[in-house]
């Protein structure tokens, strides 16, 4: 089979292709951007995701998983119109084409209520972020596409992904490269907040588990069935980087400024037969040994 996979040069899509290559797929990625780059062992395509250039590139694709998406400051919706543009492209495009068989990476941001953890699909989304907002009007869009053109579109809402070299500076990942330094770990305020992350290595195995399920359409929560702190996302990175006692949490009594998000994953396990592989300190563990076979790891990025 013939998947092609849009964003398949970013982080999960680098996931998704060498998933989809030990299931013996064929991976094709899409991009907006020619790319010489000998670490991608499969076919590129360029596109600019007009539904003409798609009907080219996608007339010999069997499935289609859809990762590409570009990210605004979160402040204003139109930094995000070009994503559900391109979601409505391809999906016209895979229509008159005849593919069904669609995947999409949704986000655990549509949910926001602490109130009714853990989060369910049945419960009424409410993103607080512009992101957010943007991944759910696509979720739409596939919703209408399965319903009125009897397509089969998956909508996968992620956990909180993070995984092995990922190239900025958000927590956990600078967390991973100050313990690698042996650097203390810091955490500005009191850590209560329990969120809900997930090895993207899981994530690329619910995207394979739900093109396996070609005749189901829907949106599945993909989560871990973990829920750590702050405190205790660093302690656990401390302990398997072997970066013992180096954690400092500034204001006890200060507001971390977060909120609990927590998923409820059955209907996943249930209808697409999915469930995580690794826990949070296992997949910590095998990040450690692939950054020790790194040339360079900086601080920051």
């Amino acid at each position: 089979m013939i998947v092609a996979i849009t964003g398949g040069t970013g982080f999960l899509g680098k996931y998704v292709v060498d998933c989809l290559k030990k299931e013996n797929y064929n991976p094709v990625i899409l991009s907006r951007n020619e790319i010489v780059n000998i670490e991608i062992d499969c076919e590129v395509r360029f596109t600019d995701y007009s539904k003409a250039n798609l009907l080219e590139n996608l007339s010999d694709i069997d499935a289609v998983v859809h990762l590409a998406a570009k990210r605004g400051s979160q402040g204003k919706i139109s930094e995000f119109h070009d994503n559900e543009l391109l979601t409505q492209n391809l999906y016209d495009a895979c229509f008159e084409l005849g593919i069904t068989n669609i995947v999409y990476a949704s986000t655990i941001s549509v949910y926001s209520d602490e109130s009714i953890l853990p989060w369910t699909e049945k419960q009424i989304p409410a993103p607080e972020l512009m992101y957010g907002v943007s991944k759910l009007t696509n979720e739409n869009i596939g919703n209408i596409y399965s319903r009125k053109k009897e397509m089969c579109i998956k909508n996968l809402r992620f956990a909180h992904l993070y995984g092995f070299n990922e190239k900025n500076n958000y927590m956990i990942n600078r967390f991973f490269r100050q313990a690698f330094h042996k650097e203390q770990l810091i955490l500005n305020a009191k850590s209560v907040a329990k969120r809900e992350f997930l090895y993207a290595k899981d994530a690329a195995k619910a995207v394979v588990y739900a093109l396996k399920k070609s005749s189901i359409s829907g949106t599945f929560n993909i989560g871990s069935g973990e829920a750590l702190t702050n405190y205790e996302v660093a302690a656990t990175i401390n302990e398997v980087f072997e970066n013992t006692n180096n954690l400092l949490v500034k204001d006890p009594n200060a507001d971390e400024g977060i909120y609990s998000s927590v998923m409820d994953s059955n209907l996943a396990e249930k209808v697409l037969s999915f469930s995580p592989e690794y826990t949070f300190s296992e997949a910590v563990a095998e990040i450690y040994i692939l950054m020790r076979g790194l040339d360079d790891v900086p601080l920051w990025y």
